[in-house]
């Protein structure tokens, strides 16, 4: 597989890049240790995909379009980067690099040596994100779409499809001085025969307009998974039963992500609107965007 993408799609998808470093490594662990080695990409790329759903609770009340270009900045905490494998009897467990971490570890024990693969060793994920939105009479539907991304020579391929819908609330309440809405999303992104990933969220957010200027906060509950298939070359000489053998494996597992709390504003310059927020959760996210707005 590639080792490197283009510009743009590292940009548009940064999953693609690092299952492109790291899809070989799988093969060095069992179905146990590759969840717990997982685990913290399964969060920050559900934390991603659920981010940048609005940068205002305001909602046109005829008609409105605009297309936009989030990015997305995820901090993985120091304790996101090591895991403890799971070793067979008689071998003494001690901290291996998860996807994101630095360097793999060697145990040795009874029935020989068991080693485990190093991370990409980075300590944050940036992403960035595509999208159109289209509002009528206080309705707001958001899409998110990339058609098909050939990643190598595996016949991987990768593609994503997101929507969301918002609806005014502030509108059915006479004299409210600011706009408050409440917003659904899904995104689900593939890659063919390596992993598919799906992110859920639900959240209500407010915003006040002072000019040009509206700060914003939302409140958000939402969950991701991510389900990952990889094959096991198997070495006999592996201390571990489960990597002494051929065959392929498929694991699911939940991202940590639940709640989060964000913080913003945007400024609008006539069609122009730039926007910037944090939020907090499992995984601090910085967010940005520029948007052009009909």
């Amino acid at each position: 597989m590639k080792k490197i993408l283009t510009f743009f799609v590292l940009s548009i998808l940064c999953s693609g890049s690092v299952f492109s470093q790291v899809e070989d490594r799988f093969a060095a662990l069992n179905e146990t240790n590759v969840k717990l080695y997982a685990q913290p990409f399964a969060t920050a790329f559900g934390t991603a995909m659920n981010s940048a759903g609005y940068h205002s609770a305001s909602v046109a009340d005829l008609f409105g379009f605009s297309i936009s270009f989030q990015g997305m900045y995820i901090l993985i905490p120091d304790d996101q980067l090591t895991y403890s494998p799971s070793l067979p009897s008689g071998y003494t467990t001690g901290p291996s690099a998860t996807i994101f971490g630095d360097k793999g570890s060697a145990y040795a024990g009874p029935a020989g040596y068991i080693t485990t693969p190093p991370g990409v060793n980075v300590s944050a994920m940036p992403m960035a994100l595509p999208q159109i939105s289209l509002s009528f009479i206080g309705t707001e539907v958001m899409f998110r779409y990339l058609p098909e991304i050939e990643l190598g020579n595996k016949g991987e391929k990768l593609s994503l499809f997101g929507i969301g819908a918002k609806h005014s609330v502030s509108r059915y309440i006479p004299l409210i001085p600011i706009d408050v809405a409440v917003q659904v999303l899904y995104n689900k992104l593939e890659i063919t025969n390596l992993v598919e990933s799906k992110n859920l969220a639900f959240n209500a957010h407010a915003s006040k307009t002072f000019g040009i200027l509206s700060p914003y906060f939302g409140l958000q509950f939402e969950s991701s998974s991510l389900d990952l298939t990889y094959e096991i070359n198997g070495d006999p000489l592996s201390g571990d039963p489960a990597l002494q053998v051929d065959k392929k494996v498929s694991v699911s597992l939940d991202g940590d992500n639940s709640f989060r709390a964000t913080l913003g504003a945007c400024l609008k310059l006539a069609v122009i609107v730039l926007n910037a927020d944090v939020s907090l959760g499992s995984q601090t996210t910085f967010s940005g965007g520029l948007s052009f707005e009909f």
